[in-house]
């Protein structure tokens, strides 16, 4: 039986108009919604209707493009807007894109979605997958591969797949060297850099930090950083107030590796009575949309991720029709947007 769109509004309790903003990739609707829609699109099976109903008219595309993204809820307010990206390129083509997602079991186990070996996919992008051995594993189905970011050990990926990404250091830099001049000595890192999933980009955000503090003398608060906590204890307002809890004071400044970790952590430092950014300022990384709406809207640097979707789109499409030109290897530059979590 088909799914259609009025069958997940009918499940979800929502308007049909609301689930069909977020199955074509329209504003309007919250990223907590548009996060519950895809889950329950992926769960009924909607995708399988649309490709039924392609077969049946003779213009609509045949062939496919394989978004494979992470499920997390960290990253789909990237990834949603990375695909904005990618479609405004593939709606004059004569491909469309298929959505698919990867849990962490199936990170681990290098297990990969059936689609992927669906004689109609030609290309595979994918967003958010930065083990190394999903890059590699990824390879073996010969298909033009496109990552965003990138694994943090890059051999066996570089020349072998085309890489787009943003520069990270930069900005962090340019961040830390001013709160320096206004006085701020003590910095920490909130952001996952040690388990298998994560990528260049992290590593290199927590190196800018490192190397710009040592640059003027300081060293990283160690003790108030949190390197290896799972992205479920980095969203969760419980661990992290516990966790500053037993600290002998906060430092003066988060840099995080994410906005979704900067936004939890600036709710727990304010759960426990303190002032952001008067005791503690909050910086996060991706200028995602609830970074602006949050109390007070948080300092960022802006990826430019729907740029960030054109440019994988137009790689691949430019692979798939000559493989034999040499391997992409792209990168952004990113922003600094100041707000009201920083001094």
């Amino acid at each position: 039986m088909k799914c259609t769109i009025k069958d997940i509004a009918q499940e979800l309790q929502l308007s049909r108009n609301t689930v069909a903003k977020v199955l074509n990739h329209k504003e309007g609707v919250s990223e907590k919604t548009a996060r519950l829609v895809l889950a329950k699109a992926r769960e009924m099976n909607y995708q399988r209707a649309i490709d039924e109903g392609n077969a049946k008219h003779t213009n609509a595309p045949t062939q496919q493009i394989l978004f494979l993204a992470r499920a997390s809820v960290n990253y789909s307010g990237f990834w949603i807007q990375v695909m904005r990206g990618i479609e405004q390129v593939l709606r004059d083509s004569d491909y469309s894109l298929q959505l698919a997602m990867m849990d962490d079991n199936d990170i681990q186990n290098l297990r990969f979605p059936s689609v992927i070996s669906s004689p109609s996919v030609r290309g595979l992008i994918l967003v958010e997958l930065c083990d190394r051995r999903i890059c590699e594993a990824a390879l073996s189905y010969r298909l033009p591969t496109v990552t965003i970011d990138m694994p943090r050990e890059s051999e066996g990926i570089l020349g072998h797949m085309d890489i787009v990404t943003m520069e990270n250091k930069q900005p962090v830099r340019a961040l830390t060297n001013a709160l320096i001049g206004k006085g701020c000595r003590d910095f920490a890192f909130a952001g996952d850099i040690y388990t298998y999933n994560i990528g260049r980009g992290f590593q290199e955000r927590y190196d800018a930090l490192i190397e710009t503090l040592s640059a003027n003398g300081l060293a990283l608060n160690e003790k108030a950083s949190m390197l290896r906590e799972t992205d479920q204890q980095l969203m969760n307002i419980s661990y992290i107030v516990s966790f500053l809890k037993r600290l002998d004071h906060l430092p003066q400044v988060y840099l995080c590796g994410n906005d979704w970790t900067a936004i939890q952590l600036m709710h727990a430092i304010q759960f426990l009575g303190y002032s952001v950014p008067k005791d503690v300022s909050v910086i996060g990384f991706d200028n995602i949309p609830e970074s602006v709406n949050t109390l007070p809207p948080l300092t960022t640097i802006n990826t430019p991720k729907e740029r960030l979707g054109i440019a994988a789109a137009r790689c691949l499409l430019e692979r798939i029709a000559d493989p034999s030109i040499p391997c992409v290897y792209s990168q952004y530059m990113t922003d600094i947007v100041i707000r009201g979590s920083s001094v």
